[in-house]
């Protein structure tokens, strides 16, 4: 059964931590413990935390309560798949942002879970203190604001608050990452959207599903995980000559990878 809630003020944020690992809910509190002695919550705020070790009991919080944020780890002894315990979790959590709690760190499951509705994913074994504070101080200022839409209607790449949100998780990784930019220009009004649908396709085509590929005017920007720079410029090479063929409007196009290329947690 969930444990019985107090009614919560204005000065208490109220979290709940759902986790069923003993050995992570002790890692979990000792942080909180940090933030609280630390005074990072801010604005002179302290945290209450409702811990839960199953998917029914923090559901069953969720009736009774509402909370400024949740933890959520999927991995949950009545868990069904990841995806679907989380949409249950977002269903039930109305206006609280939800942090998840990754065991390791998997750019494809992150990038899923972010465009379904998670304010961020942290990996277990990375979490201290500050960052545990701020990224849920984060959260809970990108759910006040609403989230940012996702994929550009035209193209279905990200767009750049998107692709911000998603880098932001990218860059905690210990994975070395690579940026670059790609420039169409030379582009009429009458071709342009078929252009850029095109050159769309062919980037996403080029490079693996975990590349966040980025869309803001008539540029795309390009996070490459586990890739070296001149992996990228090559691939880059690649998809400008595709994106020349399959347009049939030879646009100029231009690329870069910034130095230094490769960007470290």
């Amino acid at each position: 059964m969930p444990p019985l809630l107090c009614l919560a003020d204005s000065k208490t944020l109220q979290i709940l931590l759902v986790e069923d690992d003993l050995e992570d809910e002790h890692l979990l509190s000792e942080a909180f413990l940090e933030v609280e002695e630390q005074r990072l919550w801010r604005d002179g705020r302290t945290a209450s935390i409702v811990q839960v070790a199953s998917l029914a009991d923090a559901l069953d919080c969720l009736r009774l309560q509402a909370f400024d944020a949740i933890l959520l780890n999927l991995s949950l002894p009545d868990s069904p798949a990841l995806l679907d315990s989380f949409a249950e979790m977002k269903a039930a959590a109305g206006a609280a942002p939800i942090v998840v709690l990754a065991d390791e760190a998997d750019e494809n499951l992150a990038n899923l879970l972010l465009r379904e509705g998670a304010q961020d994913v942290l990996v277990k074994s990375e979490i201290d203190c500050a960052p545990l504070a701020r990224s849920i101080r984060y959260a809970m200022e990108r759910q006040r604001r609403g989230r940012p839409s996702f994929n550009d209607i035209l193209t279905a790449a990200l767009t750049p608050a998107a692709f911000e949100m998603i880098s932001a998780y990218y860059r905690r990784l210990d994975t070395p990452l690579v940026t670059a930019s790609v420039h169409l220009t030379g582009l009429d009004r009458e071709t342009r959207d078929l252009v850029l649908i095109q050159a769309a396709e062919v980037l996403r085509a080029t490079f693996d599903p975990s590349t966040l590929i980025g869309k803001s005017e008539s540029s795309f920007q390009i996070l490459a995980a586990g890739l070296t720079s001149t992996a990228v410029e090559t691939l880059l090479h690649v998809a400008a000559r595709e994106i020349e063929a399959a347009t049939h409007h030879r646009p100029r196009i231009s690329f870069s990878v910034p130095e230094p290329a490769i960007l470290t947690a």
